[in-house]
């Protein structure tokens, strides 16, 4: 699949507060997932009254937070408006340390 650098970004800043359900992911989650960017943990519904069924959410790897980080950098580049909408390629490992 291919994504934007914009739609990237935000994925992965949905999944950083923890504010997606795997079931009602969007595409892009599944690309992020298969990247290494992002995994899925069970998360326990809060108590209450009746029976809530756990959910498994997206949520940021290492390598999805140093990802992050260097989109977000990018993102205060003048250049940004180029970027934002060229196709997203997923780094090589280390890239997003070395990346200046």
């Amino acid at each position: 699949m291919k994504h934007s650098n914009e739609a990237v970004l935000e994925a992965l800043r949905h999944a950083q507060y923890r504010q997606v359900p795997w079931p009602k992911r969007p595409r892009v989650f599944e690309f992020l997932r298969d990247a290494g960017l992002l995994e899925t943990i069970r998360q326990r519904t809060p108590d209450g009254p009746g029976y809530h069924a756990p959910v498994d959410i997206a949520v940021l790897t290492a390598r999805g937070k140093a990802e992050i980080v260097r989109l977000e950098r990018i993102e205060r580049l003048a250049s940004w408006p180029d970027q934002r909408v060229s196709l997203y390629l997923v780094p090589a490992d280390g890239a997003t340390e070395t990346e200046s």
